[in-house]
Parts: C-alpha cells; structure tokens; sequence
C-alpha cells in the first residue's frame, strides 16, 4: 500500500503510471529475451579454439565438421562456414568468415535498440509524471484558494511516485543493456579471432588434406 492505495489502484487513477507499467513489462520482456538468447548460445572460447587448432594443424576435416555441427552456439556456425568452404580461396574464404561473423553480432544485438529506447524514457515518462503531478497541485489551489496538505498533497505524490518508478524501470534497463552491449562486444571479438585463426590455418589444413 503507498498513500492508502493499492499498485494497481494508483496504476489505474493516473494514465502516466499506466505508460510506465507497459514500458516496465516490454523491459522486462527485452531483458529475459536477451537472457535466454545468450544462455543459449553460451560457449568456451578459449577450449574452443585449443581443440581446434590442433585439429586444424593435424589436417583432420573430418572431426572440425563433426565439432562444427555438434552444437549451434556462433563459434561453431562460424566453423560450420569455415569447414564448408575450405576449397575457396584465401580471400573468398576471409569475406564468407566475416559476412557470418556480421551475422552473429547482428543477432546478439537483437532487441537491445529497444531496451536502450527504455533507458532513454522511462525517466522522461517519470518526469512528464512529475510536471502533471505539479500541475495538478497548483490547479487544485486555484481552484480552492488553498494550498493546504489536503489540496496540494494528492498532485505532489503523483509527481514524485512517477519520477520514482521511472527510475527503477531505467536504473535495472542500464544495467542488464550495459552487460548484453558488453556481451556482444565480447562475442564479436571472439569470433573475429577465431575467423582470423581459420584462414591463417587454411594453407596447412588444406596441404594436410591433398596428403591424406
């Protein structure tokens, strides 16, 4: 209970409130979105690429597909790619490596254009709260010619209640859009290091193979 009233009564008395409630639930669905993407496409870089580099300095293509397709995690699609296409050359290989490495950083950025708008207005919205709030404060003393606690009191809460949950819709937001950014940037380091191993591996690979 805040001032006497329910969450959902102060919800429904204030169409302000109402805004922030829809932008908390898209928040709040942004954010599990992009927790299950990443816990889905988690992997081990590192282990990763000790594997496969010794299986890239052996020559053995028939092992990197079968780690290649094991798991759908971006630094086995960005092999799956690699062991496709081992018959281009350098180059074409080089660009095929980072078209896949763009398309995987283009996934892991899905949605966070919409978590950073929330950022950005929920504490505008808190603030548009505020000033109505305000408003409604000084109408009621002209109104009465009074500006009593009992006149003023009901405005000055709604301004300072909006300002509050606007700030604990942005303040969450940040955070997780700060980690998922930060995320992102770690998987397109990862995966760009790793398109780069492949194509300095491909000639060895490649004379390992025509031998066997």
């Amino acid at each position: 209970m805040i001032m006497g009233k329910s969450i959902t009564e102060i919800i429904l008395g204030s169409y302000t409130m109402q805004l922030l409630f829809v932008t908390s639930v898209i928040a709040l669905a942004l954010i599990i979105e992009r927790a299950v993407y990443f816990l889905k496409n988690r992997f081990d870089y590192f282990k990763f690429v000790r594997e496969i580099e010794a299986l890239l300095r052996d020559g053995d293509k028939k092992k990197l597909e079968r780690i290649a397709y094991s798991k759908n995690t971006p630094v086995h699609r960005v092999l799956r790619v690699a062991v496709d296409n081992l018959d281009r050359n350098e180059e074409e290989l080089r660009e095929l490596l980072s078209s896949q490495v763009q398309e995987e950083v283009a996934r892991s950025k899905k949605f966070l254009g919409g978590l950073a708008t929330i950022v950005a207005i929920a504490p505008l919205l808190g603030l548009y709260g505020t000033v109505v709030g305000l408003i409604t404060a000084f109408h009621n003393i002209a109104v009465t010619g009074s500006g009593g606690p009992e006149v003023v009191g009901g405005g000055i809460a709604e301004a300072l209640l909006t300002t509050q949950f606007g700030l604990l819709i942005a303040i969450p937001a940040l955070i997780f859009y700060n980690y998922y950014a930060k995320k992102t940037e770690d998987i397109e380091d990862y995966l760009e290091a790793l398109a780069s191993k492949i194509v300095s591996y491909r000639k060895i690979l490649w004379n390992k193979m025509l031998e066997k």
